[in-house]
Parts: C-alpha cells; sequence; structure tokens
C-alpha cells in the first residue's frame, strides 16, 4: 500500500531538493519580455539555489541550469536522493538521465496538487514577496543581480522559522553576542535588511 505524499515527504526530508520555475518581467529598449529563472531547495536546509535568468527556457538550458545546481549541492555537502518537481512541460525527459547519473530519483508531484511541491512554491513566494515585488527590471544582468543578493541574503542573514529556527539564520557559523549596540546592513536599496550587534 503506498505511503501518503506528506508522510514520504517528511520521512526523506533530508534527501529531498525541489525544483520549480518562476517569471519576472523585463522591460527593455526593444519590448517587455518574460524572463524565466529556475530554483532548487533542499528541504531539509531550506538552503536555495537560484539559476540566472532567460528568455528562452529550453531543454538544454534547463539541463545545464541542473547541472550547476547539481554542483553547488556538492558544494553544500548535500547528499540528495530525490529531485522533485512538478509537471511543467519546461524540464526535458532527458533530465531523468542526468540525475539517474547521479544517483537522484526524478519525482514528479500528483497532478493538480499544487501543494506536493509547497516548499518550493513558499521559497517563491517569499522572494516575490519580500524582494522581486519591489522592483522594475530593464535587463537579465539587473534581475540576477537582485535574486543572487535576496538568495545569499535568505541563506546567510534571514530567520527561518520552517525549521524551527525563528531567531536564527541558516549560516549558524557565528557566535552569538549578547553585548553591543545593534546595528543593521541594508541591500538594494533597503528592501533587504539584517541586523546584527557590533562588538562591545
Amino acid at each position: 500500500m503506498p505511503i501518503p505524499w506528506k508522510t514520504f515527504i517528511h520521512a526523506n526530508i533530508e534527501s529531498v531538493v525541489a525544483s520549480d520555475f518562476f517569471t519576472k518581467k523585463v522591460h527593455t529598449m526593444r519590448g517587455t519580455f518574460t524572463a524565466c529563472c529556475l530554483v532548487f531547495i533542499h528541504l531539509g536546509s531550506r538552503r536555495a539555489w537560484c539559476s540566472s535568468a532567460t528568455y528562452h527556457p529550453h531543454g538544454e538550458w534547463v539541463i545545464q541550469q541542473n547541472r550547476n545546481a547539481s554542483m553547488w549541492l556538492k558544494d553544500e555537502g548535500i547528499e540528495a536522493k530525490f529531485m522533485l518537481s512538478d509537471r511543467d512541460a519546461k524540464y526535458p525527459y532527458a533530465l531523468k538521465h542526468f540525475w539517474k547519473a547521479e544517483g537522484v530519483r526524478c519525482l514528479k508531484s500528483p497532478p493538480q496538487a499544487p501543494k506536493a511541491n509547497a516548499f518550493v512554491e513558499s521559497f517563491i513566494g517569499s522572494l516575490k514577496r519580500e524582494c522581486l515585488n519591489h522592483f522594475v527590471c530593464f535587463t537579465r544582468d539587473q534581475l540576477d543581480y537582485i535574486n543572487r543578493t535576496w538568495i545569499r541574503h535568505y541563506n546567510s542573514d534571514r530567520p527561518h522559522r520552517g525549521v524551527g529556527m525563528k531567531n536564527e539564520v541558516l549560516d549558524r557559523s557565528f557566535v552569538p553576542k549578547l553585548k553591543g549596540r545593534i546595528r543593521h546592513n541594508q541591500l538594494l536599496g533597503g528592501i533587504v535588511r539584517s541586523y546584527y550587534r557590533e562588538s562591545a
């Protein structure tokens, strides 16, 4: 008897990576174009990686971004066993063979079940609400810079309640300070902020 989807995900959460696409309008001198990005998130740690933007998310581009994501996983020391995605037609069939060679099994979320890939959907929602929706983009380079800046903040400075870290961040390689004046860093014109204590 097959186990419920939610039970499977939580039982394997340390070895599941989820991916999904999101888009952003880019207004150029030649007109307005829809740029596409592909994101990956490790469910256990919530660490994330995002591709550069493209106007043409064809199969070869998608496979190359998965190669890049595979290198990122190795750099992060994440041992993935499952790659979860929805049934978007932009994922080429050859992608299954790429991940199989990496020892990773590709999983498709059940049909008509948007909550089945909820982790990456939630991540994209946070990226848009907290950052992207505040900007009008005029080049893909600008969009890439915004994405990189926010994801660096997400991975190292932003508190994560979803993994029981109400006042802590994913990058915990620091000694907490209890004394000293509270300061803040701001990026992207103040849209992205983080707080810290200066040395007493």
